[in-house]
């Protein structure tokens, strides 16, 4: 199947882009996804075979192949099925940890931009144009001024419209004022000829001399505003057909789509604006008034006219040096992917202008996410210091998109960093309903303004935040700052008291290494495999994280520890040299042989047993084992369901130790709680279990003791005023 074309390929290009950044948000790659689409296939096959049945739209029957998905995102395939959408979302939101509501409405505007794009596929297409070569920077200047123009013609169209309606009506009224006149003159000269039309009508003749002369006086005043009107008209007509030909000629060109047919000339108004019946000095009275008001109203159409004469002058092409004013202008277009592309290029070329300061300051209100991120970026990185810009991106720090608070909130610490008003921005967003924007509040008001007694209240509240990564990092926080500080250490006391086992170790440690003693020990007595350290003289390891975190002692909780720490920091050499260190009876091992690098740090590990509790098995899994032990035909998920269950009802033997190397690594995200739920009962039935990973969302397991090798590696990403983000349409230059 072809890819799609013109509006079509906007269409499908605006679906792809929102994928792309729920996939982004999720920091889930494409290949990751496909796996979990593959798992996900593997489910329902399991399902089948187990007498369950089948989804109507089996995900084995639809095409999520890594080179299929990044085609996807650029809009450069077939449109999805409503069905994959549903998976797609399903697998991304559940990797973001976002809540329901959020996911629902993900799903509803996914739908709408699937419906949008269909609807523009299966409407009437033009004869198939010849292949053409990608549009040099000049041919897009060009098509970028066509729309342009264009959109300024219909602007221009409408407003002559409106004059032109206004114009006849007045005529209309001044012809009356005429016709009154006319009228009031003629009684006058019957008065004074003695033969009144009116029956018992007596005017003394030098009021009726009097009005006479008025009436006349306003009679060649209303005829000189009827003049000027039907001047101004004939004005407004040239223009009209001038604006008309200017849309056609704009509308011709090959980028600018159909045009709307043009709406016919206001009819000429019939309403009367006059009294009739009147007698001739409350008639002269109104008529005075009404005169001065036309006067007036004329004076001010006239200047309008003039500005739409220059309007229409101005209508032709930009100077070909003038492409910042093209782009700057384009911005405001209607079509959101135009406006993105202008934007694009402009901060590509023209950040420090100040037209582009301006743009980027009315641009942060776009309806588009994509477009108020790229703004929010070319605020901190080229108007740094700037109070206006200041503002305009902490008001996005709170921004609904993750994407766009998170550059906003970290361009806010590269840009204003010690700057108060910006702290006091972020400071607001603590009591943000989102957990993550409270997250990234948390992250972002630490790395500009460390050791502030704003940012410790912050964290403080935070510490008795409801959801469970918040308060952990708020925990991390504070025991970096604030040493000899009472409210923070009041608040380390309080979390020692915290329901998840994470953030209890952590208040305990941080008081610990501050010489404050707590009613609970830091080091856990029961553990089988208590502690492990290596000795300062131990260099063979260099710069990993994970000797610097053996220097510095690990302790193991009995029932689960995680390692967390990002790729390369160490984690599988050291579970391979704690399964190497193990005197147990039995061993289940991976298959092949340790690296040299394990193999030496087993010989210098210094570990701490529980005199207690002797091992008795030692379980080293990772995911070729699990492959390796289950059935070949059951799904990722459901091998490890089997092998998890095969430990529990192996031997019934206590002090049991399982090492487990990044688990369930490309399983679907959504179903963090069954993987939960199968450790804590390891756990209870007196496993200890030592598992290494990347993902922070074990923090959530509120038996789980996690513990950071590479803590740096978990800091909210470093902002690089250098680098236009990769989020939108390509460049026009």
């Amino acid at each position: 199947m072809s890819a799609p074309t013109g509006d079509d390929a906007d269409a499908a290009y605006t679906l792809g882009a929102f994928l792309r950044t729920r996939a982004q948000e999720a920091g889930l790659s494409a290949r990751e996804i496909a796996r979990a689409f593959q798992q996900r296939a593997e489910q329902e096959q399991a399902q089948i075979a187990a007498g369950a049945g089948g989804a109507a739209a089996p995900v084995g029957g639809m095409n999520f192949s890594k080179s299929h998905l990044d085609r996807l995102f650029k809009g450069d395939t077939a449109l999805p099925s409503g069905r994959f959408l549903g998976v797609f979302l399903e697998i991304t939101s559940a990797a973001a940890g976002l809540p329901p509501q959020r996911h629902q409405a993900l799903i509803r505007e996914a739908t709408e931009l699937l419906t949008k794009a269909r609807r523009l596929k299966t409407r009437p297409t033009a004869l198939p144009q010849p292949h053409l070569e990608p549009p040099t920077t000049a041919a897009a200047i060009a098509t970028l001024q066509a729309q342009l123009d264009l959109e300024r013609a219909h602007r221009t169209g409408d407003r002559l419209r409106r004059e032109l309606s206004d114009t006849q009506a007045l005529m209309g009224t001044l012809l009356q004022i005429i016709d009154a006149l006319r009228d009031i003159i003629t009684e006058l000269d019957l008065d004074l000829l003695g033969a009144s039309r009116t029956a018992g009508r007596t005017v003394p003749r030098e009021l009726a001399e009097r009005q006479r002369t008025e009436a006349v006086e306003y009679k060649a005043a209303a005829e000189a505003e009827f003049d000027r009107v039907d001047h101004r008209r004939r004005v407004l007509e040239l223009l009209w057909d001038q604006a008309q030909g200017n849309l056609r000629r704009l509308a011709a060109h090959a980028d600018d789509g159909h045009l709307l047919p043009l709406p016919d000339l206001p009819p000429l108004p019939t309403r009367s604006v006059l009294s009739s019946g009147l007698h001739a000095e409350p008639a002269l009275a109104d008529i005075a008034t009404a005169l001065g008001r036309v006067q007036e109203y004329n004076d001010a159409e006239e200047q309008k006219t003039a500005e739409l004469r220059r309007a229409l002058a101005d209508n032709a092409p930009l100077a070909p040096d003038d492409e910042l004013a093209i782009l700057v202008a384009a911005t405001r277009l209607s079509d959101p992917l135009a406006r993105s592309a202008a934007l694009r290029t402009v901060l590509a070329s023209w950040a420090h202008h100040p037209s582009t300061r301006d743009t980027l300051l009315r641009l942060v209100h776009d309806d588009q996410s994509a477009i108020r991120h790229n703004a929010a970026w070319g605020l901190a990185a080229a108007w740094a210091g700037n109070p206006e810009a200041r503002d305009a991106v902490a008001a996005l720090a709170g921004d609904p998109e993750h994407h766009v608070r998170q550059t906003a909130a970290l361009g806010l610490v590269h840009g204003w960093a010690d700057d108060h008003a910006a702290r006091d921005a972020l400071a607001r967003l603590v009591q943000h309903k989102d957990p993550e924007v409270r997250q990234t509040v948390a992250q972002t008001l630490v790395q500009g303004w460390a050791d502030d007694s704003v940012v410790r209240d912050c964290l403080i509240t935070l510490a008795r935040d409801s959801e469970v990564l918040v308060r952990a990092v708020s925990a991390e926080f504070l025991t970096e700052g604030w040493p000899q500080d009472g409210a923070a250490l009041d608040a380390l006391r309080s979390l020692c008291d915290d329901p998840a086992e994470s953030i209890r170790w952590i208040a305990m440690q941080a008081l610990a290494r501050r010489g404050y003693t707590t009613a609970t020990s830091p080091v856990t007595t029961n553990a089988i495999l208590q502690a492990a350290e290596l000795p300062p003289s131990y260099q063979k390891l260099g710069t990993l994280p994970v000797a610097a975190a053996l220097r510095q002692r690990i302790d193991f909780h009995e029932g689960i520890t995680v390692l967390v720490g990002a790729n390369a920091s160490g984690k599988t050499i050291l579970l391979d040299a704690l399964a190497l260190s193990m005197n147990v009876a039995r061993y289940a091992l991976p298959v092949g042989q340790p690296a040299a690098a394990s193999q030496s740090l087993a010989a210098h590990l210094r570990i701490t047993w529980n005199d207690r509790r002797a091992p008795y098995s030692c379980h080293h899994v990772t995911e070729r084992s699990v492959e390796a032990s289950g059935n070949r035909r059951a799904s990722g998920l459901r091998k490890w369901q089997m092998y998890l269950r095969s430990l529990v009802e192996s031997d019934g033997a206590p002090n049991r130790i399982v090492l487990i190397d990044e688990p369930f690594g490309f399983l679907d995200p959504t179903v963090p709680r069954w993987i939960f739920d199968a450790l804590s009962e390891l756990a209870d039935q007196g496993f200890q279990l030592i598992i290494t990973s990347v993902r922070t969302t074990w923090t959530a397991l509120p038996t789980a003791r996690v513990i950071k090798i590479d803590r740096s590696a978990h800091r909210t990403a470093s902002f690089d005023p250098t680098k236009l983000p990769d989020y939108g349409p390509p460049l026009l230059i």
